[in-house]
Protein backbone atom coordinates (compact mmCIF):
# COMPACT_ATOMS: atom_id res chain seq x y z
CA UNK A 1 0.00 0.00 0.00
CA UNK A 2 2.73 1.98 0.83
CA UNK A 3 4.51 2.07 -2.23
CA UNK A 4 0.88 2.61 -4.52
CA UNK A 5 1.03 5.84 -2.60
CA UNK A 6 4.50 6.66 -3.65
CA UNK A 7 4.16 5.81 -7.15
CA UNK A 8 0.99 7.86 -7.36
CA UNK A 9 2.84 10.76 -5.60
CA UNK A 10 5.78 10.65 -7.97
CA UNK A 11 3.35 10.44 -10.86
CA UNK A 12 1.56 13.60 -9.64
CA UNK A 13 4.39 15.37 -9.63
CA UNK A 14 5.92 14.34 -12.78
CA UNK A 15 2.96 15.27 -14.85
CA UNK A 16 3.22 18.26 -13.25
CA UNK A 17 6.79 18.84 -14.41
CA UNK A 18 5.72 17.80 -17.73
CA UNK A 19 2.50 20.07 -18.16
CA UNK A 20 5.21 22.65 -16.18
CA UNK A 21 7.61 22.26 -19.26
CA UNK A 22 5.26 21.69 -22.38
CA UNK A 23 3.84 25.43 -21.39
CA UNK A 24 7.45 26.55 -20.56
CA UNK A 25 8.58 25.54 -24.13
CA UNK A 26 5.24 26.08 -26.29
CA UNK A 27 5.66 29.99 -24.95
CA UNK A 28 5.33 31.80 -28.35
CA UNK A 29 3.97 28.97 -30.42
CA UNK A 30 1.06 29.53 -32.79
CA UNK A 31 -2.46 28.87 -30.83
CA UNK A 32 -6.46 28.97 -31.71
CA UNK A 33 -7.36 28.35 -35.44
CA UNK A 34 -5.06 27.60 -38.12
CA UNK A 35 -4.02 29.06 -41.21
CA UNK A 36 -4.87 27.00 -44.45
CA UNK A 37 -1.70 24.56 -44.78
CA UNK A 38 -1.84 22.01 -48.10
CA UNK A 39 1.02 20.04 -48.12
CA UNK A 40 2.24 17.59 -50.51
CA UNK A 41 4.01 14.02 -48.67
CA UNK A 42 7.31 12.31 -50.15
CA UNK A 43 5.36 10.22 -51.74
CA UNK A 44 3.61 12.98 -53.67
CA UNK A 45 0.06 12.47 -51.99
CA UNK A 46 -1.57 15.88 -51.17
CA UNK A 47 -3.02 17.04 -47.45
CA UNK A 48 -5.13 19.64 -46.77
CA UNK A 49 -4.85 19.89 -42.92
CA UNK A 50 -7.08 22.27 -41.72
CA UNK A 51 -10.05 20.39 -43.65
CA UNK A 52 -8.25 16.97 -42.43
CA UNK A 53 -9.11 18.54 -38.79
CA UNK A 54 -12.87 18.73 -38.97
CA UNK A 55 -13.44 14.97 -39.81
CA UNK A 56 -10.79 14.01 -37.38
CA UNK A 57 -7.61 15.85 -35.02
CA UNK A 58 -4.61 15.68 -37.15
CA UNK A 59 -0.97 15.32 -35.72
CA UNK A 60 1.31 17.03 -37.01
CA UNK A 61 4.86 15.89 -35.80
CA UNK A 62 7.95 18.11 -36.26
CA UNK A 63 11.11 16.25 -36.23
CA UNK A 64 14.56 15.73 -38.25
CA UNK A 65 16.38 12.50 -38.89
CA UNK A 66 19.31 14.16 -36.63
CA UNK A 67 17.36 14.81 -33.50
CA UNK A 68 18.26 11.89 -30.95
CA UNK A 69 14.80 12.49 -28.69
CA UNK A 70 13.39 11.92 -31.81
CA UNK A 71 14.57 8.32 -32.64
CA UNK A 72 12.69 7.73 -28.78
CA UNK A 73 9.62 9.40 -29.94
CA UNK A 74 8.88 8.35 -33.57
CA UNK A 75 8.21 4.62 -32.60
CA UNK A 76 5.37 5.92 -30.64
CA UNK A 77 4.34 8.33 -33.39
CA UNK A 78 4.34 5.51 -36.00
CA UNK A 79 2.24 3.35 -33.44
CA UNK A 80 -0.29 6.04 -33.47
CA UNK A 81 -0.56 6.31 -37.05
CA UNK A 82 -1.98 3.04 -37.54
CA UNK A 83 -5.54 4.24 -36.51
CA UNK A 84 -5.23 8.42 -35.81
CA UNK A 85 -4.34 10.85 -38.90
CA UNK A 86 -0.55 11.29 -37.72
CA UNK A 87 1.41 13.67 -40.67
CA UNK A 88 5.50 14.35 -40.02
CA UNK A 89 7.14 16.61 -41.01
CA UNK A 90 10.82 15.87 -41.37
CA UNK A 91 12.97 19.29 -40.37
CA UNK A 92 16.10 19.49 -42.64
CA UNK A 93 16.99 15.99 -42.96
CA UNK A 94 18.29 16.10 -46.63
CA UNK A 95 16.47 15.04 -49.61
CA UNK A 96 13.82 12.59 -49.95
CA UNK A 97 15.35 10.16 -50.92
CA UNK A 98 17.67 10.28 -47.81
CA UNK A 99 14.83 10.52 -46.00
CA UNK A 100 12.79 7.73 -47.44
CA UNK A 101 16.18 5.82 -46.53
CA UNK A 102 15.92 6.60 -43.53
CA UNK A 103 11.95 6.11 -42.85
CA UNK A 104 12.32 2.50 -44.51
CA UNK A 105 15.23 1.62 -42.39
CA UNK A 106 13.37 2.21 -39.40
CA UNK A 107 10.28 0.99 -40.83
CA UNK A 108 8.25 4.36 -40.10
CA UNK A 109 5.02 3.81 -42.26
CA UNK A 110 3.66 7.60 -40.99
CA UNK A 111 3.24 10.36 -43.82
CA UNK A 112 6.29 12.49 -44.12
CA UNK A 113 6.45 15.70 -45.43
CA UNK A 114 10.26 16.75 -46.00
CA UNK A 115 10.70 20.57 -44.67
CA UNK A 116 14.45 20.23 -45.77
CA UNK A 117 14.70 23.93 -45.86
CA UNK A 118 13.40 24.21 -42.84
CA UNK A 119 10.22 26.87 -43.91
CA UNK A 120 7.31 25.29 -42.42
CA UNK A 121 8.88 24.83 -39.22
CA UNK A 122 9.53 28.83 -39.52
CA UNK A 123 6.09 29.43 -39.97
CA UNK A 124 4.69 27.24 -37.38
CA UNK A 125 7.63 28.96 -35.04
CA UNK A 126 9.25 25.66 -34.07
CA UNK A 127 12.38 25.90 -32.12
CA UNK A 128 12.46 22.43 -30.26
CA UNK A 129 12.70 19.10 -31.99
CA UNK A 130 10.79 16.86 -31.67
CA UNK A 131 7.27 19.10 -31.32
CA UNK A 132 3.90 17.66 -31.54
CA UNK A 133 0.70 19.86 -32.64
CA UNK A 134 -2.57 18.26 -32.56
CA UNK A 135 -5.44 19.97 -34.52
CA UNK A 136 -9.37 19.48 -34.13
CA UNK A 137 -11.69 21.55 -36.05
CA UNK A 138 -9.41 24.11 -37.36
CA UNK A 139 -7.56 25.22 -34.07
CA UNK A 140 -4.76 23.82 -32.57
CA UNK A 141 -5.80 22.49 -29.22
CA UNK A 142 -2.52 20.51 -28.21
CA UNK A 143 1.32 21.23 -27.97
CA UNK A 144 4.20 19.09 -26.49
CA UNK A 145 7.98 19.58 -26.92
CA UNK A 146 11.18 17.07 -26.58
CA UNK A 147 10.21 13.66 -25.15
CA UNK A 148 6.76 12.24 -24.84
CA UNK A 149 5.25 8.40 -23.80
CA UNK A 150 3.18 6.41 -26.47
CA UNK A 151 0.55 6.78 -23.76
CA UNK A 152 0.79 10.77 -23.16
CA UNK A 153 0.69 11.31 -26.86
CA UNK A 154 -2.23 8.59 -26.92
CA UNK A 155 -4.10 10.31 -24.03
CA UNK A 156 -4.25 14.13 -25.87
CA UNK A 157 -4.79 12.14 -28.82
CA UNK A 158 -8.03 10.64 -27.48
CA UNK A 159 -8.64 13.85 -25.88
CA UNK A 160 -9.14 15.88 -28.77
CA UNK A 161 -11.21 13.26 -30.46
CA UNK A 162 -13.88 13.45 -27.44
CA UNK A 163 -13.81 16.88 -27.33
CA UNK A 164 -14.52 17.04 -31.39
CA UNK A 165 -17.09 14.31 -30.60
CA UNK A 166 -18.87 16.71 -27.98
CA UNK A 167 -18.53 19.80 -29.93
CA UNK A 168 -20.95 18.09 -33.37
CA UNK A 169 -23.27 17.02 -30.35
Amino acid sequence: MKFLKQLAIYLAIFIAISFAVDSWRSRGLPSGPIDALSVVTIEQQQHDVLARSYEQPVMLYFWAIWCPVCDWVSPSINWLADDHAVLSVAIRSGNDARLNSYLQHHDYQFETVNDNTGELARRWQINATPTVVIIANGEIVSYTTGASTPVGLWLRLTWAQWMQKLEKL
